[in-house]
């Protein structure tokens, strides 16, 4: 393996960046901030000395007014004592005489002749003049008589070059500990914040390793790293039930496949070993396809809800007459619940057109009626109700049986799920197909229990499916 690649790992992590970035940004603001900050006193000193000239120049101009060139030069003179450690740069031009410098011994680093070449003696206002050997000059601001006399005021800029020098090493120095200090900072920073997803991380490494009830740990901060801890391990939850009910299904579906399949075998079997009797052997082929039919059944519900649950289930939508459709299939289910000895009513509201698939929703008001007769003993009765407001269309099948345990609510709609009050036997998945179909439709279906005893389906379908 390259010895790079520890490097490479720890530049693609997340707490990398996140250090990196917080440690650029705080220095580039520390940076743009030293910018302002040097224009700024750059400015300032600047703007200051030119002040002073400009105090300097107009005070002997004024001396020089007053007193006239003995006023005038005995003011240097004065200046010279006061600021022996930053003196006014000091020149004076007559007509027919040539420039005298005052102090000339302060001035020795710069070349003084390129005054008058580059700056003839008509020249007014401000001009530089750069030192031989040095980044700093000296700004001189002129000024001109009406007599023909004239005198220039300067400062040198080294005093502030040096400010400027030592506020630059300043920073600099200060800006090494700076960028540690970011860098220790944003990654405090990105330990703190990735805390949780390091937590998530290993606990997916356990779920993978087969750790199922391991949940990540949250903040309780309310922030996203701890809705996203909520989310997780409500998923996790989500994905355990869904195990489980799968685990449930199948061994559901092994059941219920097992007796069917038990029975063809036997049938086949027996036949086998029987003598060739065609009548016998007809009997046994019938069998054989009853239970083969039986298979198939549930194979194909499982399919329809599959399809229904997953949006691909095909309906052959038209324009049916609801109330005619609900009429057949109560006339089919009246002759069963009178065998049993159960009352069937009806109310049906006339003439309710919809466009639906007539084959898919007869088939989920069969097995709504189904399960109404199949869980109401003897004697009780069977409510089919069917009407039409301005909003949706709604078919009720109530009965008067032994309900529906209230720990079932939520489950009776599941593959496969039976609920432990209901005794009759049966595969699991009518009601699974009811609502699958029922959605597919785009309407809703809800279950309840009756207050006076007994269970209350209620199928909506929504009122843009009214013809």
């Amino acid at each position: 393996m390259s010895s790079n690649y520890p490097i490479k790992r720890l530049r693609s992590t997340i707490g990398f960046r996140i250090a990196a970035g917080y440690s650029l940004l705080v220095l580039l603001s520390f940076l743009l901030l030293l910018a302002i900050g040097y224009g700024f006193l750059t400015s300032t000193l600047a703007r200051n000395d030119r002040e002073q000239v400009q105090v300097e120049l107009q005070s002997l101009r004024d001396k020089y007014l007053a007193g006239g060139l003995e006023a005038f030069e005995e003011a240097v003179a004065d200046n010279d004592r006061f600021r022996k450690n930053n003196p006014f740069f000091t020149r004076i031009r007559q007509q027919h005489a040539p420039a005298k410098v005052y102090f000339p011994q302060y001035w020795t680093e710069f070349d003084l002749s390129r005054l008058d070449v580059e700056h003839p003696p008509a020249a007014d206002g401000w001009y530089h003049l750069p030192a031989r050997e040095a980044d700093y000059e000296l700004e001189i601001l002129s000024a001109e008589f009406f007599d023909g006399f004239a005198f220039e005021i300067g400062i040198s800029t080294q005093d502030r070059q040096a400010v400027l020098h030592r506020l630059g090493e300043t920073f600099l120095f200060v800006s090494l500990p700076l960028l540690g200090l970011c860098l220790a900072g944003g990654a405090l920073l990105a330990q703190r914040s990735l805390r949780p997803v390091r937590q998530l991380i290993q606990t997916v490494e356990s779920i993978h390793g087969g750790s199922w009830e391991a949940r990540a740990p949250r903040t309780g901060k309310g922030d996203e790293l701890d809705d996203l801890g909520r989310l997780f391990n409500e998923m996790i939850e989500k994905i355990n039930l869904l195990i489980r009910g799968m685990k449930n299904a199948l061994d559901n579906v092994a059941h219920d496949l097992r007796t069917p399949m038990t029975h063809f075998r036997n049938r086949a079997e027996v036949a086998l070993r029987q003598d060739a009797d065609p009548d016998d052997l007809r009997i046994a082929l019938q069998d054989c396809v009853e239970e083969s039919d039986q298979i198939l059944r549930m194979l194909n519900m499982l399919m329809d809800i599959s399809e229904a649950e997953t949006g691909t289930l095909h309906l052959n939508r038209r324009l049916i007459d609801l109330s005619a459709l609900a009429e057949n299939v109560a006339d089919m289910y009246r002759y069963v619940a009178e065998e049993k000895g159960v009352t069937l009513d009806c109310e049906i509201a006339e003439q309710l057109a919809l466009t639906i698939d007539p084959e898919r929703l007869s088939q989920a008001l069969a097995n709504l009626l189904d399960n109404a007769v199949k869980y109401t003993p003897t004697g009780g009765q069977i409510w089919l109700r069917l009407a039409a407001t301005e909003a949706r269309v709604s078919i009720e099948v109530t009965d008067s049986g032994c309900g529906i345990d209230p720990a079932d609510l939520d489950k009776i709609w599941d593959r496969l799920y039976r609920g432990g009050l209901r005794e009759a036997r049966g595969i699991g998945l009518g009601l699974s197909l009811v609502r699958a179909i029922v959605l597919a439709h785009g309407g809703a279906v809800k279950a309840e229990n009756r207050p006076e005893g007994g269970a209350r389906f209620l199928v909506q379908l929504p009122f843009d499916a009214v013809g």
